[in-house]
């Protein structure tokens, strides 16, 4: 009981934050999701990059996530133009160049994992701004729209697993998460696919595209944040640990609850631009 006061509590706490970040102004979500992309992606280098001797690498590819991330920001409130984007170069050249003066025995694993944390972590917290700017403007219901989904999923995924997934009959990938099950994958798309009809319905100005559209948003949400969830269970399971943090009490760090995301909300933005579907 007491392990749930403490999960609904900080979850609450949690919630209220990011929506605030997310409906006041836009520089609160550039700051909110700015903080909250190098405190995840502090995580994954303590699981990926343990030794001292790696430090430089980790403060080098934080350095290069939190420009990317800003760069990205101010181009799409038009602020800066794409020419600033070559300043990303001096900090991945950089990158490479320190490594010739530490000691370490591998440096091939201390630069292929500080670039990997970029691509795994940065890249797609940075691409959050693609969904909340057009032309400078800040619209932020797509992506409240894809978080919803996302709850909706873990929610669904979650009961359904508990009720119909028990008994280890149908494991959704053993190998990484014993607990998963296909029943809880199929409750999770089942309720997602529910509260994305419900969200046309009653506020269709969230998600402001055709059906059609919106269901294979929803399916895009379904298998990429399940994969995204693996993914992180995998890392996790090959650094032996449980969380990847102790930031929010009852839920662990960051990762754990944006794993999902950072799979999912690049591909529907992908899906998004491929289509030329818009979204505004």
């Amino acid at each position: 009981m007491n392990n749930f006061i403490t999960r609904t509590v900080s979850g609450t706490i949690f919630l209220g934050i990011l929506l605030a970040a997310l409906i006041f102004h836009p520089v609160g979500f550039g700051a909110a999701f700015l903080l909250i992309m190098t405190v995840g992606l502090c995580e994954l280098y303590a699981m990926t990059l343990p030794d001292r001797r790696a430090l430089p690498a980790k403060i080098i590819g934080c350095l290069t996530a939190i420009s990317l991330f800003l760069l990205i920001f101010l181009n799409n409130m038009l602020l800066i133009d794409r020419r600033w984007f070559a300043l990303l170069i001096v900090p991945l050249m950089a990158l490479f160049v320190v490594e010739l003066y530490l000691s370490a025995q591998k440096p091939f694993d201390n630069i292929a994992r500080a670039l990997g944390g970029i691509i795994y972590v940065a890249l797609p917290f940075s691409l959050f701004s693609e969904l909340v700017f057009v032309e400078g403007n800040y619209r932020y219901g797509i992506l409240l729209t894809l978080f919803v989904m996302l709850w909706c999923n873990d929610v669904g995924a979650y009961c359904f697993g508990m009720l119909f997934g028990r008994g280890g009959k149908h494991k959704l990938f053993e190998r990484i998460s014993p607990k998963k099950s296909w029943e809880g994958f199929a409750g999770g798309a089942v309720f997602l696919m529910a509260a994305t009809f419900v969200i046309r319905i009653y506020s269709p100005e969230w998600l402001p595209v055709p059906a059609v559209h919106a269901c294979a948003l929803a399916a895009i949400v379904t298998v990429m944040a399940t994969f995204g969830d693996l993914v992180e269970s995998m890392f996790k399971r090959s650094a032996g640990i449980k969380d990847s943090g102790q930031i929010m009490p009852g839920h662990g760090g960051i990762l754990d609850r944006f794993d999902g995301a950072l799979l999912a909300f690049p591909c529907a933005l992908a899906y998004l631009k491929i289509f030329n579907i818009e979204y505004f």
